[in-house]
């Protein structure tokens, strides 16, 4: 059994890559490369567990969860590397509509117009009696 935590450790590291890596909203194309990697040592794993079962008294629905498991990541592997795929074929994304204008892209900020007692014939631009 001491030889499956190392195993099971590096999946679990390469685990939290991958989801560190959808936190922060990597491209797909990173996003199918850690998958990768999380394949190969789930694999590790998986192959560990289906030879030495019977010596270690893994029981075998373990072996049975970690190959569902497996499929499940085979499936989302799938998705992500055909995103990544249709994203490299599409191109870089060109500029947008602000940046050929040069205009901001960020809200102005708005600013609250201080209030001295309103009238009827209050505007905008101020009380058009006033004037």
């Amino acid at each position: 059994m001491r030889e499956f935590l190392p195993l099971r450790q590096e999946a679990e590291k390469r685990g939290q890559a991958l989801k560190m890596a959808s936190e922060k909203h990597l491209g797909p194309d990173v996003a199918c490369k850690l998958i990768g990697n999380f394949i190969q040592a789930e694999v590790k794993m998986i192959k560990y567990v289906e030879v030495n079962s019977a010596r270690c008294g893994i029981p075998p629905q373990i072996f049975e969860q970690l190959k569902k498991g497996h499929k499940g990541t085979e499936s989302m592997q799938e998705k992500v590397c055909n995103a990544a795929t249709q994203a490299q074929k599409q191109g870089p994304v060109g500029p947008s509509l602000s940046d050929l204008l040069g205009s901001a892209t960020a809200l102005p900020e708005a600013t609250v117009a201080k209030k001295s007692g309103g009238n009827t014939f209050d505007t905008l631009s101020g009380n058009a009696l006033a004037r």
